[in-house]
Parts: structure tokens; sequence; C-alpha cells
């Protein structure tokens, strides 16, 4: 039984500590709300970070998605990141995610380098004006 003891507590507590300097991005909540009838989603983008990668897409569909990749968009928290025209509907509901990534740690090799906002919404028309409700 000691035995057990003695191998189970160092794996228990060697396994609590694999989240130590996770390389991984941490994710972010972005706010969203409709300016001039456009969808505006706002990131808080830190030092040099630019937007390295867009993606939208309809829920419960697939075939409706825009994705850029290698972008190298300056990001800014009091302008809204552009949809490259995407197609927005009333009524559907959409996930909006960025990836800002800073040119600096990379070349640095800092771990991460990036963080990821996202937002989940759903648009209605109210009073004839666009409205984004997010869905968490």
């Amino acid at each position: 039984m000691k035995r057990i003891l003695v191998i189970a507590i160092p794996l228990l507590l060697l396994t609590g500590c694999m989240h130590l300097n996770d390389p991984r991005p941490k994710h972010y909540k972005a706010p969203v709300t409709t300016v001039a009838n456009k969808v505006c989603v706002i990131v808080q983008p830190e030092a040099d970070e630019q937007i390295v990668t867009i993606r939208i897409n309809e829920i419960g569909n697939d075939n409706n998605t825009l994705e850029k990749y290698g972008l190298a968009v300056i990001a800014s928290a009091e302008r809204c990141v552009t949809d490259f025209g995407y197609a927005f509907t009333a009524g559907k509901a959409y996930n909006f995610m960025v990836i800002l990534e800073s040119p600096e740690k990379k070349k640095r090799g800092v771990q991460p380098s990036a963080r990821i906002y996202g937002a989940s919404f759903s648009l209605w028309r109210l009073n004839g004006k666009l409205q984004a409700t997010p869905l968490y």
C-alpha cells in the first residue's frame, strides 16, 4: 500500500502542473454590437499585436463560412474588426473569431505569442434596425 502511495502521489502532483507555461493561446470573449446596421466586434490588442486570422461562420450552416488567414491587419480597440463584407442575415446565429498575434513575441520565441477573441451572437431586426444579442 505504501509503495502505491509513493508512486501515485508524485504522479498526481505532476499531472496537475501540466498547464504551467501552456503554449496554447488564451481565449477571450469579444463584445459584439451593431453600428450603422452592421455587425461590430471589438478586440483589445496589446502592444504590437496584429490580426492574423478572422473566421466567421453561421451556426448550423458550415457552407456559410468566411476564413482569412495570414493577415497582418492593424488591430484597434476603437474600431470594429473588419468582416470583409460577410453577408450577415437577421434571424440567424454566428460565431466570429479573431486571432491576434504579436510579431515581437513570435520573433523572441515567447509562447503563447497569440490571443484568441471570440463572439457568438444572434441577429434580429428591431424597429427596422439590426441588433446583435450575445449567445452567452
